[in-house]
């Protein structure tokens, strides 16, 4: 049981079609001097490696001279063809390719090793863990649980608040209401006092652009009304 108040801001699908939307997002973040997670997809849908994309590699190098941000893998390709990435049911030696390419490419663009993976969708296998304990990985993050990988210590963690239901910005318009429902109402108990991991994930590819302000505002209620601790997941290794 954690028992502080931590927030882990993650934006994730991060590659060069979203560079402009990240750039709003970040500058955003970025005035409100917390710490964030970037999570970068090498390849997304085999169409946008980020070695190829030098302005891009730029963008996301700059973010990371900040003292307050920090590079996580979110996958190698995320998604191909609409079908998202597995992480979940193939073979060690499978996971580990794809995990070792994708670790290739951010090497390539001269971008930091992340200690952190996130896999797509965050289903993860045992194996996938594994593979993960063998390129010296120290944390994954699941829908459920985050792995302490090289400690061998599993903590599970209440579900992220998350606007990208559907891969589609008009389609995933309907969180906007949904989400400031249960951010509202339901994260704090009756006497105001919430402990624990609370995980927003930010999607710039897919999220409706008026969620941004949804996300700002409650970034700054966690701040300034529930004092929460914002945290890189390398924090994390030292709680």
């Amino acid at each position: 049981m954690i028992e502080k108040k931590i927030a882990i801001i993650t934006l994730h699908d991060i590659n060069p079609s979203c560079a402009e939307k990240l750039q709003l997002i970040t500058d955003e973040l970025n005035k409100l001097k917390l710490k964030y997670n970037l999570s970068v997809v090498p390849y997304y849908d085999k169409k946008y490696n980020i070695k190829d994309n030098l302005d891009f590699c730029i963008q996301i190098a700059s973010l990371l001279q900040l003292d307050n941000v920090e590079l996580t893998l979110h996958g190698l390709y995320h998604q191909i063809e609409g079908k998202i990435e597995d992480f979940d049911s193939q073979s060690k030696e499978q996971e580990k390719n794809e995990i070792q390419q994708g670790l290739d490419i951010l090497s390539s663009a001269k971008l930091s090793k992340p200690s952190t993976f996130i896999p797509p969708a965050w289903h993860l296998s045992r194996q996938a863990i594994e593979a993960l304990k063998d390129l010296n990985f120290e944390i994954a993050e699941s829908r459920s649980a985050l792995e302490f990988i090289q400690k061998r210590k599993k903590y599970l963690i209440s579900p992220v608040i998350n606007w990208d239901k559907y891969g589609d910005k008009e389609k995933n318009k309907e969180t906007l209401t949904q989400n400031k429902q249960e951010f509202y109402t339901h994260l704090f108990n009756i006497d105001g006092e919430s402990y624990g991991l609370f995980r927003m994930s930010i999607h710039p590819p897919h999220d409706p652009d008026e969620a941004l302000t949804d996300q700002i505002e409650m970034i700054n209620y966690l701040k300034e009304k529930e004092y929460y601790n914002f945290m890189n997941y390398s924090d994390l290794l030292h709680i």
